[in-house]
């Protein structure tokens, strides 16, 4: 079946030549009309249409593949440059831009903040949408009924990623606009771009049930939960989440066949292929104001950081390394989505329900076969000893029980993008009480921005937006919210 009418739309640098995972192919970039904006320059390895109707049924698998690789590195950036913002990481590096979001005072202009944050998270709500649309007109085609399932599963993968895609861009952006598949006259605030990763995920819990994709079917059950508790809405999350096995694991998977193909963060904060840039703050270093992770203690004992090893040297060098031990394997993979989540999810919805007994019971739970998980899932060694996370007992205080739930997705969500979405939440959030952001770094021209701006490139390129667009009105760097 033809795709003639498709129109090529590429991703506007080359730090997005994205690494497709375990196959031999690149990332496929083939979209619909309405590419104005960042996305629509030419540059960077792509699948033609014509490609696409030469390959036949066997592009599906290309195309499948090269979709869960730009969204995989997508969702990385969203774990790097979250971590810097809420302080998880401390920068290691001397490149300014990345200092800014460090010190939490963000300009538009942020070259860095475009090339390995904006563009690889549009491109990856981009390729999702876009190889929906073209496995949707091949699903009927008479050629393809060879693979038939294979598009069925990349119709329902594409439109889970289209979703979380979406919750991304809200949790992470004070507003957002898409080109290409679905092109908007106006930036979204995130509740809205909430209410549209609903929507979607909804679809791809209908199109996974129906073609018996399980970790799909609830993998889309769990980002509605953790969009509505974006929304506010507790109980409807605690009912979605309590249908998520305590098991369920849906990661961003990443290789060690070539550097190229590395865990972005291990390599960052490892060091094998460049030197550490990303390391973890403690308190000594007065050119970063003297920033120490809130947890530190309490994950040097759980060896979950390592505190300055023996031969590794930042790319600063009178930062110290504090090594995290999270993803300390090249191939290690990113959590987008777990049983634990969906669990952090009931027990906050209970405290908020006043229900402080069952919220109790389920970080209890959680925290009584922590050690076992941090060995076998996390693949920690060694792992903390049995025992290492002792029970706690909730008071009845909505604000310190939220409190408590907050400290543990700090350790269960660490480096996953959790920390900066629920500090903001919280931030946002009246009844809460809650400050989970550090205190702003006023000695090095700190700021307290909570989310990231559209960036230059954007508001230059798209013709639906303007130079004050980067945040919603009387938002300005140091107070993106």
């Amino acid at each position: 079946m033809a795709v003639h009418h498709l129109l090529r739309c590429q991703v506007a640098s080359r730090a997005a030549r994205f690494r497709v995972v375990g196959i031999l192919a690149t990332a496929a970039f083939v979209g619909l009309s309405g590419c104005d904006g960042i996305l629509d320059v030419d540059t960077g390895d792509v699948i033609t249409p014509g490609d696409l109707d030469r390959a036949g049924p066997a592009g599906v698998a290309t195309l499948v593949n090269g979709m869960a690789g730009t969204v995989h590195l997508g969702f990385d950036a969203v774990a790097r440059y979250s971590a810097l913002l809420s302080d998880e990481m401390v920068l290691a590096g001397t490149f300014p831009d990345r200092a800014q979001v460090d010190r939490r005072r963000i300009l538009d202009d942020n070259g860095a903040l475009t090339d390995e944050f904006y563009v690889p998270l549009h491109a990856a709500r981009f390729q999702a949408d876009t190889t929906v649309m073209i496995l949707r007109e091949w699903v009927d085609a008479p050629d393809f009924q060879v693979v038939r399932s294979a598009i069925e599963e990349g119709i329902a993968r594409g439109t889970l990623y289209g979703g979380y895609t979406r919750i991304w861009l809200a949790e992470t952006m004070c507003w957002s606009i898409l080109t290409g598949a679905y092109p908007e006259a106006a930036p979204l605030l995130p509740d809205e771009r909430m209410g549209q990763a609903i929507n979607l995920l909804r679809e791809a819990e209908e199109a996974a049930a129906a073609g018996g994709f399980e970790e799909l079917r609830v993998a889309a059950i769990l980002g509605q939960a953790r969009a509505h508790l974006w929304l506010g809405r507790f109980a409807e999350a605690a009912a979605l989440a309590e249908q998520v096995p305590r098991g369920f694991l849906l990661r961003a998977e990443f290789s060690r066949s070539s550097p190229d193909q590395y865990n972005p963060f291990y390599a960052v904060t490892w060091g094998d292929t460049e030197a550490i840039r990303w390391t973890v703050g403690d308190g000594t270093v007065t050119a970063r104001g003297n920033e120490a992770w809130e947890y530190l203690g309490t994950f040097l004992a759980l060896n979950l950081v390592r505190n300055r090893p023996t031969g590794f040297t930042s790319f600063q060098g009178s930062i110290p390394v504090l090594l995290q031990m999270r993803y300390g394997r090249a191939e290690a993979p990113i959590p987008i989505a777990s049983g634990i989540e969906a669990r952090l999810i009931r027990a906050e919805a209970h405290v908020r329900a006043g229900q402080t007994l069952q919220a109790q019971g389920i970080l209890n739970d959680l925290r009584a076969d922590f050690s076992l998980r941090a060995g076998l899932v996390w693949g920690l060694n060694p792992a903390p000893p049995p025992g290492a996370l002792p029970p706690v007992v909730l008071t009845g205080s909505m604000t310190s029980d939220l409190r408590s739930v907050a400290d543990e997705r700090a350790r269960e969500l660490w480096l996953t993008g959790d920390r900066q979405a629920t500090g903001r939440r919280f931030r946002l959030d009246d009844s809460a009480g809650l400050n989970l952001f550090p205190p702003v770094k006023v000695a090095i021209g700190g700021g307290d921005d909570l989310a990231f701006p559209i960036v230059r490139r954007e508001l230059e390129g798209n013709p639906n937006l303007g130079t004050g667009d980067a945040c919603p009105p009387g938002q300005a760097p140091g107070s993106w919210r």
